[in-house]
């Protein structure tokens, strides 16, 4: 009966190969007999969570038994102040990612297609074929999306252009020049998803400006998240801004009551917190520095990144260094499901996780 039933899986899903998350800290210890790990697998902000997150927590009324408010307005009002919109162009999700499904849901169908670069965020491809869909890849160029070739990939069955900026592995980032020549050269008919859940740590002046782009185009949402810079991943919450039409649309196939009310509040007094955003910048940016300075002396290739995170390339097999870390409590991340065969991406951490990442890898050369 259930093999019958699972020939009516849409077109894609039995190809598809599920997300897989950094390793739990709990299952290394388990598994290694080990009890102090560093995780630097999952682009986390190791300072975690604001002061003022934390004290907000600990003053939460108890209303758990009450349903949160289904349009989080305290939370999309404090947004969009920050983005400089109305209300009316600010979605609020469960994660960024469930933007990026609400989007793919609106557009996407076995009829439609997307676009991407390759070496991407693993997710677009995931929510395009679980739709009957596909995705076409568009090469990268010295790592980075290659954006004045997507046009040439579009045909006439395209509905969804999605780019990572900046890119999730390789950290590579699109200037504004390049994600204007984009819109400009694509059809209004196709919606264009720019994915900034690592904005926060880009400091190049030619980066993206957001404004400008949802103020000239509208077919374009812009997609954020809690989940880096904020440290606030394990409460699931992001947001896009986009045009009222499109956030309406948006709105009407999303989930009631998507984002629970402790995310809601917590992320309004994240938002509150800018010094928490500075410091975390602060900190990710001297461990950067730190890291490239690391593989350059020992000979390492990297892919420059403007993230919170660096992928780099050793001459063993992946999974036989990443095994090795674990052995050493450093959970990492292998990125061979990406298409990049010998890279492992590693999370900016504290100085002294980052000093502990590197004489780990010295002694595993």
């Amino acid at each position: 009966m259930s093999e019958k039933l699972l020939k009516n899986l849409n077109n894609g899903i039995n190809d598809l190969n599920p997300y897989k998350p950094g390793k739990p800290i709990s299952e290394v210890m388990k598994e290694y007999g080990l009890t102090d790990i560093i995780k630097l697998a999952s682009n986390e902000n190791p300072l975690g969570a604001s002061k003022k997150v934390l004290s907000a927590l600990k003053g939460l009324d108890n209303e758990i038994h009450l349903y949160p408010d289904g349009s989080s307005v305290k939370l999309k009002t404090k947004i969009s102040e920050i983005e400089g919109v109305s209300s009316e162009h600010v979605i609020v999700g469960n994660g960024s990612n469930e933007i990026l499904e609400l989007c793919a849901k609106a557009f996407i169908n076995s009829d439609k297609n997307a676009i991407a670069s390759r070496h991407s965020f693993a997710v677009y491809k995931l929510i395009t074929q679980s739709l009957g869909s596909y995705l076409k890849e568009v090469p990268t160029i010295d790592w980075s999306h290659d954006l004045q070739n997507f046009p040439k990939y579009v045909d006439k069955d395209t509905s969804i252009i999605f780019i990572a900026n900046p890119n999730n592995p390789t950290g590579t980032y699109n200037n504004h020049d390049q994600v204007v020549n984009l819109l400009n050269n694509v059809s209004e008919d196709i919606l264009v998803v720019l994915d900034c859940a690592y904005y926060e740590y880009v400091d190049k002046e030619d980066y993206v400006r957001t404004n400008e782009l949802l103020n000239e185009f509208n077919n374009l949402i812009i997609t954020k998240s809690f989940s880096k810079a904020h440290g606030l991943a394990s409460l699931r919450v992001g947001y896009g801004v986009a045009s009222k039409g499109i956030i309406a649309a948006l709105n009407k196939i999303r989930q009631p009551f998507n984002v629970n009310s402790i995310a809601q509040e917590l992320a309004y007094f994240s938002l509150c917190d800018k010094e928490h955003i500075s410091e975390s910048v602060r900190v990710n940016s001297l461990g950067m520095e730190f890291l490239e300075d690391e593989f350059s002396k020992l000979n390492i290739e990297y892919i420059d990144s403007v993230g919170n995170f660096i992928s780099f390339k050793t001459k063993r097999a992946t999974h036989e260094i990443y095994e090795d870390f674990l052995k050493n409590g450093i959970i990492i991340r292998p990125i061979e499901s990406y298409d990049m065969p010998n890279f492992l991406r590693v999370t900016i951490g504290t100085a002294t996780e980052n000093s502990a990442f590197i004489e780990t890898l010295e002694q595993l050369l």
